[in-house]
């Protein structure tokens, strides 16, 4: 019966490392998005990964091509992940990832700036490769999205406030330093 238990508590140990991997790859792609960090993401996803992000269907270099335009349009962005259901099955997986995405768009003399909204689930396909978890398939599905106007402007910088960067100056590349 030893063996057994045994048996059973490195299995679950196994899953926990294992989801544990999963999580962290979902949580570094949330980074790589709102970091505009295309090194990162190419981190998340296997070389022959497909994503189907609804404007975007295709591989992960054409992904990145198709971020390159995209990305720029807004002042930052922040992808907040909520729940995360992982199904094991050996060395792949399914999971489905809530997630709330902000996008602040600028306003200019015609248009107030604003952020457009969405909340959506990543629904995922994992693949272990070489010990190592990331993603070989990817559909995004929208739930809801709406546009909320930026009533103050954006908001001031205040003096001393650090504010987020889309790029390695960002504090989140400096831990420590």
């Amino acid at each position: 019966m030893r063996i057994n238990n045994k048996m059973s508590l490195q299995v679950g140990m196994q899953e926990a490392a294992d989801e544990r991997a999963i999580r962290h790859v979902l949580t570094r792609y949330a980074r790589a998005i709102d970091r505009f960090d295309m090194d990162l993401l190419r981190t998340v996803y296997h070389s022959d990964a497909y994503d189907d992000h609804g404007g975007y269907k295709g591989d992960i270099e054409g992904f990145i091509e198709y971020l390159k335009e995209v990305l720029p349009r807004f002042q930052s962005t922040q992808h907040f992940l909520g729940n995360i259901h992982v199904e094991l099955d050996g060395d792949r997986a399914h999971s489905e990832t809530y997630c709330q995405a902000w996008h602040r768009i600028a306003g200019d003399p015609e248009t107030q700036a604003h952020d457009s909204v969405a909340g959506l689930r990543y629904v995922d396909l994992f693949e272990r490769r070489n010990g190592e978890w990331r993603i070989a398939r990817r559909k995004v599905v929208i739930d809801w999205m709406r546009d909320d106007p930026v009533v103050n402007g954006g908001g001031g910088v205040a003096q001393g406030t650090q504010y987020g960067r889309r790029d390695r100056g960002d504090p989140v590349y400096h831990f420590g330093r």
